[in-house]
C-alpha cells in the first residue's frame, strides 16, 4: 500500500466532496486520518487535541474500546433492521433510555438521525398542543431537513417555503450579550422580555 499524505487527501476531498455550511471555493479543511481518546492525527503524523468532541458527539473520545467492541459484535449479528420489525437490542436500548426519562414516559421513538428526530418532534408537538408556532434560539442548529433547517437559528439557514410557523429569539448568553447586560440576572431578564414581546 502506498503512502498517503495530507495533500493527496485534500486534493481528493476538494475534487469530489461538497461540504455543508461552507463557501466551497474558500474551503481549506483540516485533514484527519485517525483518532484515539481526545487526540486526532493527520496523514503527515501531526497530532491535534479535539476540544469540541467533533460535533459534540464523541464525548467519550474517539475509538473507545467498548464502543468499537459493541459495534463489531452487533455488525457480526445484524447491521440494520427496518422500523417495522422487533429486535432485542433496540428493545433493550429503549428500556435503558426510559429508565433515565422523566416519569410518565413509556415508549421510545427511534429515528434515523437528529434532523429526522427534530422533524418528528415538531409534528408531535403540533399534534399534541394544537399550536403551530415553533420557537428556537438563534445560534442553534437542528438539522438539514425541511422544518429542521427552518428551526435552525444560524443566519446561513436556507429559507424553506414548505416549513411554516418558525420564530427565532435571542437566548441569554452573557459571553456575547445581545442585550448589553452587565450580569447573568440582567441578561436573563432582558432575553425573557424580548421573547415575550
Amino acid at each position: 500500500m502506498h503512502s498517503i499524505d495530507n495533500q493527496q487527501v485534500k486534493a481528493l476531498d476538494r475534487a469530489h466532496v461538497f461540504h455543508s455550511w461552507s463557501a466551497q471555493g474558500a474551503l481549506d479543511p483540516l485533514v484527519i486520518k485517525s483518532g484515539a481518546g481526545c487526540r486526532l492525527w493527520d496523514y503527515d503524523g501531526r497530532e491535534y487535541l479535539d476540544f469540541s468532541s467533533q460535533l459534540v458527539n464523541t464525548n467519550i473520545g474517539h475509538q473507545h474500546p467498548r464502543v468499537i467492541a459493541a459495534i463489531k459484535a452487533q455488525a457480526d449479528e445484524l447491521t440494520t433492521i427496518a422500523p417495522a420489525h422487533a429486535n432485542w437490542m433496540r428493545g433493550r436500548a429503549a428500556e435503558k433510555i426510559l429508565k433515565r426519562a422523566p416519569a410518565g414516559f413509556a415508549k421510545v421513538f427511534f429515528t434515523n438521525a437528529g434532523a429526522d428526530a427534530n422533524e418528528n418532534a415538531i409534528r408531535m408537538a403540533r399534534a399534541v398542543t394544537g399550536r403551530d408556532k415553533i420557537l428556537s434560539a438563534y445560534r442553534s442548529y437542528h438539522g438539514g431537513t425541511g422544518s429542521a433547517i427552518a428551526a435552525t437559528g444560524d443566519f446561513r439557514r436556507v429559507p424553506n417555503e414548505y416549513a411554516r410557523g418558525h420564530v427565532h429569539f435571542f437566548n441569554p448568553w452573557l459571553y456575547r450579550s445581545e442585550f448589553w447586560a452587565g450580569n447573568e440576572e440582567e441578561e436573563c431578564q432582558r432575553a425573557l422580555h424580548t421573547c415575550a414581546g
